[in-house]
């Protein structure tokens, strides 16, 4: 019995959704499993796609058009196969994190957050991000002065020596920093440049201290300021603060409506482009097995 491509693009389009369905269920009961299977079920989804629009192109061809089918008509069956599995996964998806995965918006944001730290990592810090630092670790050094000069934490007669000393070192710590991309560019990203700054750091501190007199009292004062004031930089985090100025970039769900709506939309994309070629082979084939049917060798006059 033939059947119209209303009803074949249903048929198959309701199945592809049904395995799309169960796919995902596949890969939630593997998230507890260690190791990352992300482009082993980017590799299923494409497989499955195919499977069902070969199945449904291929009926339409042998039981509607007698063998035969064009590739507009054939990648029209395709398309409406995915415009129904469209509609099944997009149903299928408000049901899942309704019903199924109730806590599957708050892992999707936490995914999203960890994704974005990840590339921000990656990232090469700029200039202006490392003298916003800048600004910030010499306003600690600064701060850790003034509140031990207030509190006579100093060596009495050496206020004026350690100040010198403190700015003495905070030019050279800002002139290495900032020289940095000539230096070394292995510390440009985010995920080392807090680490390289304070190593700097106390490399300038080391180089002031080999030009300090021997039994030099005041040197007392300069190390208990630097000691004080490496605790409040280590606070500064270069990462964290690119995190917080860039964090409204992060996608952050609070309805199921656009998480579903997006997969369904993956489908349909996906589906689609491989319907392109799916239609073409299926087409070729037909034209290539009538071609050789058709060739029909002539009888030799000589």
């Amino acid at each position: 019995m033939k059947r119209n491509l209303l009803l074949v693009a249903m048929k198959w389009g309701a199945f592809l959704g049904a395995a799309l369905a169960v796919c995902e269920l596949v890969k939630m009961a593997a998230r507890d499993i260690n190791y990352d299977a992300g482009a082993v079920f980017s590799i299923l989804l494409l497989i499955v796609i195919i499977v069902f629009l070969y199945a449904s192109i291929k009926e339409y061809r042998d039981e509607v058009t007698d063998g035969f089918i064009r590739f507009p008509k054939a990648f029209g069956v395709g398309a409406a196969t995915i415009v129904v599995a469209f509609v099944v996964a997009f149903g299928y998806m408000l049901f899942h994190y309704q019903y199924i995965d109730k806590n599957g918006l708050e892992r999707l944001n936490s995914q999203n957050v960890e994704a974005f730290y990840a590339r921000l990592e990656k990232d090469t810090v700029t200039q202006e991000d490392a003298r916003k630092y800048l600004d910030k670790t010499d306003s600690v050094m600064r701060e850790t002065y003034g509140m031990m000069l207030q509190n006579e934490m100093l060596v009495e007669g050496c206020a004026d020596f350690t100040r010198e000393q403190m700015e003495r070192m905070l030019s050279a710590y800002d002139d290495r920093v900032m020289l940095r991309p000539k230096i070394d560019t292995s510390y440009n990203t985010y995920a080392g440049f807090s680490a390289y700054a304070q190593h700097v750091f106390l490399d300038v501190y080391q180089n002031l201290l080999a030009n300090v007199p021997a039994g030099d009292t005041c040197y007392q004062s300069l190390s208990l300021l630097v000691n004080n004031s490496r605790n409040g930089m280590e606070q500064v985090n270069v990462l964290e603060e690119a995190y917080q100025q860039h964090k409204s970039q992060i996608p952050h769900y609070t309805s199921i409506l656009p998480v579903a709506l997006s997969y369904a939309f993956s489908v349909l994309l996906y589906g689609l482009f491989l319907a392109i070629f799916v239609a073409l082979y299926l087409t070729k084939k037909k034209e290539t097995d009538e071609a050789s049917e058709n060739n029909v060798e002539l009888p030799n006059e000589n």
